[in-house]
């Protein structure tokens, strides 16, 4: 107990900061705002504030982050209940109780449900990694050179098998990134993939590929969207009704704590994310519950566990990244390379030495969820309007944000250039299939499999044997090994469930 205070104890002086409680009220703010319109997500509100951190401290930056993260995972379920249009994926899965709600008249009451589950999944996650820290430290001490590889391959592997529709695709999209990693200076001699450019010798920045790859095609969507005709006359565009009292929160609670239990640990576990933790919340509520005829007709269990789930991700997504260096999500991976664009090497070291940021960011999870409740008690109505925005609108806007963003980073023009060319890759080989996540997640994992991989050939005089020497290093790459295949098994058996269910409708 002592020992856990110990950590926790400099970190909240780090969080309760004027300047840090501000940041945390200002990201929630933000997060809040992106995170309603629809389409745009937490990794698209990370993106386009990426450049706002330069000048911050990588404490405040990610405390900044963390807030943005947290926002916008609820955020997203103010359209979804209202409109019945998903902010982000994980909220499809609260529309399908949300909106019925606002039908019934009872959208003030299902907004409410939304956020406060989503406080308690993040707060109860938090919690949970905050008593954890302590045998997060000891593990981290056992990895080396060698484990820090085969975790790097670990994480390929798993993006490979669960952020693409088929394998294939996700080794395309890695082997891409991978690629666009060696560019510039090897940091052990030579140069890779330069092509007698200035600009690439110092590679492409990790920040000008996250906006490219995942900023720039939303923007490019959003200018050729042709502007929308009308609503439906079923859309409901202001909460209504009474909101949720303390009878009601007590009745749902017991679903916001299993909805936040599943989310911590789906979300700990690199690659299913707020959508599965989401999805499995909703299924697990209505397996468990009395009345299960009801979900999908306006269970505000249905809203309460998924939201839940949604929110305590974030939390459970952060252990992998920090403790491993592995990012869960594209969000995470945002997240990631910011803290590497600041001098921080997310890995076993953080929790070893004691940092105080490892506790800094759990501590800062419970205070941003407490400021979330607040600000989303007092903006139901602001946020309907917001909601609202054409996205056609926004087009404009947001492109001059991403590219005075961009060019701020080093005040170089070749940035820019870099962004938009980016940006039609994306949108180009999206069309093929093959999605960018895996592409921006490979391009943070290399360096990290290639430096470690270096190390420990310097460090065993160039023999490959350490790598099947320490059980820890083996037992992963088996994994790594066990992954891949459940990949290619899984993905052959949804294309032959797919096969026989075009080969029925055909009859």
């Amino acid at each position: 107990m002592e020992s856990i205070l110990s950590l926790v104890l400099p970190s909240l002086e780090i969080v309760v900061q004027p300047h840090n409680l501000l940041i945390l009220a200002l990201g929630a703010v933000v997060g809040l705002v992106i995170g309603v319109l629809p389409g745009f997500g937490a990794a698209q509100a990370l993106a386009l504030m990426l450049p706002f951190t330069f000048g911050m401290d990588h404490t405040t930056a990610v405390l900044f982050f963390i807030a943005i993260y947290s926002a916008a995972e609820y955020g997203g379920s103010v359209p979804a209940i209202l409109i019945r249009t998903p902010g982000t994926t994980a909220s499809a899965i609260t529309l399908l109780d949300g909106f019925p709600l606002s039908q019934q008249g009872k959208a003030k009451r299902a907004l409410h449900i939304s956020l406060w589950s989503g406080v308690c999944g993040g707060i109860v996650s938090s919690l949970i990694f905050l008593a954890a820290a302590s045998s997060l430290a000891w593990l981290a001490l056992q990895f080396g050179p060698g484990e820090m590889f085969a975790v790097g391959v670990f994480g390929l592997a798993i993006v490979t098998s669960f952020f693409a529709r088929t394998p294939l695709r996700g080794m395309i999209g890695c082997g891409i990134g991978l690629l666009l990693a060696t560019v510039g200076s090897s940091g052990f001699g030579g140069l890779r993939f330069t092509f007698n450019q200035p600009s690439l010798l110092d590679g492409i920045p990790l920040i000008v590929v996250i906006i490219g790859l995942l900023a720039m095609p939303e923007v490019f969507a959003l200018m050729a969207e042709k502007k929308p005709k009308g609503q439906s006359k079923t859309v409901v565009l202001r909460p209504s009704g009474e909101g949720l009292n303390l009878s009601g929160l007590r009745k749902l609670m017991p679903s916001m704590l299993r909805g936040s239990l599943i989310g911590t640990f789906i979300g700990a576990i690199p690659g299913p994310g707020a959508t599965v933790a989401s999805l499995v919340a909703y299924n697990e509520e209505r397996r468990w519950s009395k009345s299960s005829n009801m979900f999908g007709k306006g269970a505000e269990e249905g809203v309460a566990a998924p939201e839940a789930a949604n929110n305590a991700v974030v939390a459970g997504s952060l252990v992998p990244t920090l403790a491993l260096g592995i990012p869960g999500s594209g969000a995470i991976a945002i997240l990631l390379g910011m803290l590497v664009s600041k001098g921080v090497v997310p890995g076993p070291l953080l929790f070893s030495r004691g940092d105080p940021l490892i506790m800094a960011v759990f501590a800062g999870l419970i205070a941003c969820n407490i400021i979330l409740l607040v600000f989303g008690l007092a903006s139901v109505q602001v946020l309907t309007f917001i909601a609202r925005i054409p996205r056609h609108i926004l087009a404009p806007f947001v492109m001059l944000m991403l590219m005075v963003g961009t060019y701020s980073y080093q005040n170089y023009s070749a940035h820019l250039v870099m962004v938009l060319v980016l940006g039609a890759f994306a949108v180009w080989i999206e069309k093929l299939g093959i999605s960018v996540i895996p592409i921006v997640l490979a391009f943070v994992m290399g360096p990290i499999i290639e430096q470690n991989l270096v190390r420990g050939l310097a460090i065993h005089g160039g023999d490959v044997k350490f790598l099947f020497a320490s059980p820890i290093t083996l037992t992963i790459l088996i994994l790594a090994v066990v992954t891949m295949i459940f990949g290619f098994i899984r993905s052959r058996r949804d294309g032959l469930v797919s096969k026989r269910q075009n080969e029925e409708l055909a009859t």
